[in-house]
């Protein structure tokens, strides 16, 4: 049996959306707001003066032990030179030269992770804060 509910010997209908209509209207990009530069172009000697001094370009790459006085550079990743210790709670705030976490914990090591108690969810089954234990 033919389910369609089409009279037999109807011609097929066009389709209601070509595949233009499925992807939408395509316009070309136009990154060109400056004049372009190319790859392998050169900065002007000026201006790479002005943007990486020649400290920076010595101590490029070096880690805080590798300088001279043992200081991290700007370039430098290391867990110094980005979280910074003196109690600023953003990169704006002037800090204090106090560590941000003052108020710490003292756990058991049982405390630390699963442990070997139950967790949030099992004791949630067992004494919900509601009380209902009927779920």
């Amino acid at each position: 049996m033919n389910d369609s509910r089409r009279p037999f010997g109807a011609t097929e209908p066009d389709p209601i959306d070509d595949n233009e209509d499925r992807m939408g209207s395509m316009e070309t990009l136009d990154f060109d707001e400056e004049d372009p530069a190319r790859i392998g172009d050169l900065i002007p000697e000026d201006e790479l003066q002005h943007e990486i001094p020649d400290q920076r370009v010595r101590e490029a790459g070096l880690t805080g032990a590798s300088t001279d006085d043992h200081h991290s550079t700007d370039d430098d990743l290391s867990p110094e030179t980005l979280i910074r210790e003196d109690g600023a709670r953003s990169p704006n705030e002037q800090g204090e030269d106090d560590p941000a976490d003052l108020d710490l914990t003292v756990v058991d090591e049982d405390d630390i992770g699963g442990g070997n108690g139950l967790d949030e969810e099992e004791m949630a089954i067992l004494d919900p804060l509601d009380g209902n234990t009927q779920r």
